[in-house]
């Protein structure tokens, strides 16, 4: 098992691959945008890129949806001769025109127009691969054979969308499609199947490939890969589809109400509800726990670290007797109306709630072997657990027992008594800081929102929570700054940098100071998992004012002493 060597502070930054630049990358980051940034990291003492998960996705788009726990994204995969087996510059050509390129550069994701455009270009590439001759047919014929665990289902699933018109919601495919044994038997003999089973598996070998390489250039510049693994995967899977017996599809987890998070009115009164599926544990327990296993030796093979998303979910996952797509129904309802659209249920905790305290101790107890079971399936990666929201007391201290850092947020963690924020100098050495996660505002927003507060109607308390920021950042509580400036963005990041805890990691936003969001948790908007930085990061390098920013995050890690050896899991 990887340990966490707590005196090797290190930093870092966490950028969507979405969202990062290169000039001709089709309008959204890949793996040649990776190899970039992994060269920017080498270039400013960094030493862990930590990036979203990068599976494939739904018709959401989000990363946290994912259409199979394992297949990567074809999105990401980087189209250039001589990293695409079948890729030609003519193919190229044919397709891409210069004003297009332009069009899908231009602002945020356009994940329609990129997601077809980068399959017909795959489409064209396939045929050529499969009508030549190569020795890398071998290969990939290797490749089909060490991944048939997951990629025969995977492939069938991806097919069987493509004849739906894109549809993943299984449940209402067909008797015929609706298991991977009555779609085989479906499937026997009709024309293009055969052909289309071979082409995304194709697809994942490209992908695969491409992020080896990623992981090779990661070693070789002595930076480390932090990836993600979601506690959920969607109902609407391959996953979820090939191994139904797994999941209890009656409930759909999330997270209880809580004031950070407010979106919209059903996220204020009941909470997130992102329709995940709960686990089956017995089911998992009976097969060894192989579905995790296999998904989490997966993400070890391309990453040095990973993060648990909502690693909470392993203890009790706040759930919902209905999917997201009735939420509607409930808002504005009392829990006895609700009962009346539900057959008597609400929400609740499962596999229980933590109350009595004989149901915390089971819960606890369950985690603790779930999180042990992960830490064996990749023994030479570290583990990092997102352990933010309503965090159970037990939670933490399990955490440490088995040596992964959690989170901490700095400007979350209060002394109850009088609100003050709690002292850098008290932060864990293991954990993880952070001014926030993809999810949360950027500082430059929550400072901007102090100011408001502080200059508007409710402005004594406002003045009293900037005073406390001050403090906090070691700034005169009497003459804080009346907008987000130069000097306290500096500031702010050598807090940071400064903490004891074992990896700091800026949000890219917050290097720059800008307000750019990738995620509003409730709001279903095109803006979730779209913005793209505005410039490559070798032209943030060349702008003065960018450029300053790096260099104030760069002599805060040398201060800092963060900048250490070149591997982070001893």
């Amino acid at each position: 098992m990887a340990q966490i060597n707590v005196n090797n502070r290190s930093a870092g930054l966490l950028v969507p691959v979405f969202a990062l630049r290169r000039h001709g990358d089709f309008g959204i980051g890949d793996t040649l945008c990776v190899e970039d940034a992994i060269d920017f990291f080498a270039r400013h003492k960094l030493s862990v890129l930590q990036i979203l998960p990068i599976n494939e996705t739904g018709g959401d788009n989000s990363p946290y949806g994912a259409l199979s726990s394992i297949a990567l994204d074809p999105l990401y995969v980087s189209l250039v001769p001589g990293l695409v087996p079948g890729l030609t510059l003519e193919t190229l050509e044919l397709h891409v025109t210069v004003s297009l390129m332009e069009e899908l550069e231009q602002g945020p994701v356009k994940y329609a127009l990129v997601r077809k455009l980068k399959l017909q270009l795959l489409q064209d590439s396939f045929a050529a691969f499969e009508s030549g001759s190569s020795d890398s047919k071998k290969e990939f014929d290797l490749f089909l054979a060490q991944q048939k665990e997951w990629l025969d289902d995977y492939a069938l699933f991806r097919s069987l969308v493509d004849n739906f018109d894109g549809n993943t919601c299984w449940t209402n495919w067909p008797a015929e499609q609706s298991t991977p044994a009555k779609a085989r038997a479906w499937a026997e003999g009709r024309s293009g199947i055969a052909s289309a089973l071979r082409f995304y598996s194709y697809v994942q070998w490209v992908a695969f490939m491409q992020w080896g390489r990623v992981r090779a250039h990661a070693d070789k510049c002595g930076v480390g890969l932090m990836g993600d693994i979601p506690f959920g995967i969607s109902r609407y899977s391959a996953d979820v589809w090939s191994n139904p017996q797994l999941f209890d599809l009656k409930w759909s987890g999330g997270a209880p109400p809580e004031k950070f998070f407010q979106s919209d009115a059903f996220t204020a009164e009941w909470g997130q509800n992102w329709g995940i599926p709960i686990y089956n544990w017995p089911a998992h327990e009976k097969t060894k726990y192989a579905f995790w296993q296999h998904r989490v030796k997966q993400v070890a093979a391309i990453f040095h670290y990973f993060r648990i998303d909502h690693v909470l979910g392993f203890f009790r996952v706040y759930s919902f007797p209905w999917i997201p797509e009735r939420n509607f129904e409930f808002v504005g309802l009392t829990k006895e109306e609700a009962k009346k659209l539900t057959g008597g249920l609400l929400p609740k905790f499962i596999s229980q709630p933590d109350e009595p305290e004989k149901n915390a101790k089971l819960n606890l107890a369950q985690g603790e072997l779930l999180l042990r079971m992960i830490q064996s399936a990749a023994p030479d990666c570290g583990v990092v657990a997102e352990d933010l929201g309503m965090v159970p007391d037990y939670v933490r201290p399990c955490l440490r027992k088995l040596e992964i850092p959690g989170f901490t947020i700095p400007i979350f963690e209060r002394v109850e008594k009088d609100r003050s924020f709690k002292t850098k100098e008290s932060q864990p050495k293991l954990a993880l800081v952070t001014y926030g996660t993809h999810d949360h505002q950027p500082i430059r927003s929550f400072y901007e929102g102090l100011c408001r507060w502080w200059h508007g109607e409710d402005g004594h308390e406002g003045w009293l929570e900037v005073q406390r920021l001050m403090k906090f950042l070691g700034l005169p509580i009497d003459s804080p700054p009346e907008k987000f400036t130069p000097e306290l963005h500096k500031r702010m990041i050598e807090v940071l940098m400064d903490s004891p805890s074992w990896l700091a990691i800026l949000l890219i936003s917050d290097l720059f100071g800008n307000t750019q969001r990738f995620n509003e948790p409730g709001i279903g908007s095109d803006s979730n998992w779209s913005q793209r930085l505005d410039r490559t990061l070798a032209e943030y390098e060349k702008d003065p004012d960018s450029a300053r920013c790096i260099a104030w995050l760069e002599q805060a890690v040398v201060k800092s002493n963060r900048y250490a050896a070149k591997s982070l899991a001893k």
